[in-house]
């Protein structure tokens, strides 16, 4: 399976400016609540949870691949949000893997 990396590892996460702890990143099929697989290297064979829960200083626990030819939803929550988000930090639809 082909891949492209999204994010590294070290990306970080703010919620007005604070670094977002303990956020989540979620994953969906483009326009839809539908969850959709990432993975946590350029091999595409071990997918990351969904959501990506972000550690302490907001930052991403591991790498974040896209598999590529689908289109995803992507959306930032608050460590409390519900599964789908009812209150999203950030979403963003179509972005192409």
């Amino acid at each position: 399976m082909a891949v492209k990396r999204a994010f590294n590892d070290r990306h970080q996460f703010f919620d007005v400016g604070v670094p977002l702890s303990g956020g989540k990143l979620f994953f969906y099929a483009a326009g839809s609540s539908t969850k959709q697989n990432t993975y946590n290297s350029s091999t595409g064979s071990t997918a990351n949870s969904n959501p990506m829960v972000l550690d302490s200083a907001g930052r991403l626990q591991t790498e974040c691949w896209l598999t590529t030819g689908l289109t995803y939803k992507l959306v930032l929550t608050t460590s409390t949000d519900s599964d789908p988000p009812s209150s999203p930090i950030w979403s963003e639809d179509v972005v192409g893997g």
